[in-house]
């Protein structure tokens, strides 16, 4: 009787998870050396840097997202539909919650799945810091459900405020949080606005004001200040405002309350500052943060249980052994679901794995249709600064998705894709106004 293959089981099919999944169902799944199991109670994977996009109908979901179920047939591995809601690590099984239908009744019950290994790459959420009225009066960017009701809500307040026949009204946005979501989001809304004028829309964009609300000295205070200060001035010069040093003490129906006392009003509100996990992770038995978010080793293991790893940014993972934790950005998930694939592959064949080691590629950020700013370490080394701005940096972002595309595809597709794309904008109207 033959000895049953190993069950790796992934939950979370977002950048991390998704190519954990690819890479570890051509090496070991297709060919039947170990069962690969992705779990998302979504059937379905866009890219989360592009969020942003999605809500301003630059992206359709409907062209750009990965169906798990067909991708899963084509890579070698198998798809299971359903949300996590708890893990027997004593028994390696855990319990997928029932899944309903859109009028709520039930598909399919509780079930439960049994694992050998363990993934977790379940992402993470919105910090709101307990802030009052954020949850109820703001509007987050973490799936794109949330990113499809920002959209549908910028085009139904653009028609009503241009329609309103008053030039003097206005369509005011405040985005909290001044970090890459935060800027690109509002650099975009901007550009989405003056292409929606151009196509006829009765709103010009004078109407538009959008304020990003930073508590910090400066936006993008992760980057180096040359660049904060280039994306700075970019904004202003299409007339976004940026309040920095600036704190939101409570959030209501028509705008934010600053903690200084100031009023600022705004017809959309989006809290786009901080991430945490989920919190009922910290409800699993395994060792989290005050951010929910799960502790690991340098190997990505968590410190509770060898058998569980967690990547991306659930993970509380640290940059060598005693470093500063890791970043929740794409860079890091999409590393450590490389370097673990390969661990993985390694540890099935017994042998050692050796620690992660995060090497910084830079970073990049959107300020629009035809511009970026961004630092590239990945080409001159983390040691030296070299800041590239403009169309160049737009093409550099730009490729940052054909990359992931490639590593959830392959070259082949990824570039069918990218000549389909083309070939869609030739047809089609450059966003989304449906």
């Amino acid at each position: 009787m033959s000895k049953p293959l190993h069950r790796i089981v992934i939950v979370g099919g977002g950048a991390g998870g998704l190519e954990l999944a690819t890479k570890l169902g051509r090496e070991l799944g297709g060919k039947k050396k170990a069962n690969i199991i992705l779990v998302d109670g979504s059937p379905t994977h866009i890219w989360k840097p592009l969020l942003h996009e999605v809500a301003t109908g630059a992206l359709n979901t409907g062209e750009d997202e990965v169906n798990y179920f067909g991708h899963a047939y084509r890579n070698g591995y198998q798809f299971e539909f359903g949300w996590m809601q708890g893990v027997d690590r004593e028994r390696k099984t855990i319990t997928l919650a029932a899944v309903r239908d859109a009028q709520g009744d039930i598909l399919t019950g509780e079930r439960e799945i049994c694992y050998d290994t363990l993934v977790l790459a379940l992402g993470a959420i919105a910090n709101d810091f307990g802030t009052p009225g954020a949850q109820e009066h703001c509007m987050f960017l973490n799936t794109p459900s949330d990113a499809e009701r920002l959209r549908r809500r910028i085009l139904d307040l653009s028609f009503a405020v241009g329609a309103s026949g008053h030039g003097a009204s206005k369509l005011t946005i405040g985005i909290v949080g001044g970090g890459a979501t935060g800027v690109e989001l509002a650099a975009e809304i901007d550009h989405t606005i003056r292409e929606m004028h151009n196509y006829g829309a009765n709103l010009s964009p004078a109407q538009l004001e959008i304020t990003i609300i930073e508590g910090a000295p400066r936006i993008l205070s992760g980057a180096p200040e040359s660049l904060s200060h280039y994306a700075t001035e970019a904004l202003a010069q299409r007339g976004i405002m940026v309040a920095c040093n600036a704190r939101v003490a409570a959030v209501s129906d028509s705008g934010f309350t600053l903690a200084d006392g100031q009023q600022l009003k705004a017809m959309i509100r989006v809290w786009a500052a901080g991430v945490k996990a989920a919190d009922w992770l910290s409800g699993l038995g395994l060792a989290t943060n005050r951010n929910n978010q799960i502790e690991v080793t340098t190997c990505l293991q968590t410190q509770t249980d060898p058998n569980v790893f967690a990547i991306g940014d659930c993970a509380a993972a640290s940059d060598g052994e005693g470093g500063p934790q890791l970043a929740a950005t794409a860079q890091v998930a999409h590393q450590q679901a490389s370097w673990l694939a390969d661990a993985l592959i390694r540890k099935l064949n017994g042998r050692e794995i050796t620690p992660f080691v995060f090497k910084p590629q830079g970073m990049m950020v959107s300020l629009g249709k035809h511009t970026a700013v961004g630092s590239l370490a990945a080409i001159v080394g983390p040691q030296r600064n070299y800041y590239v701005e403009g169309r160049g940096a737009k093409l550099i972002y730009a490729s940052l998705y054909r990359l992931h595309q490639a590593a959830v595809h392959g070259w082949v597709l990824a570039g069918l894709l990218w000549i389909g794309d083309k070939l869609r904008r030739v047809a089609r109207p450059t966003l989304k106004l449906h």
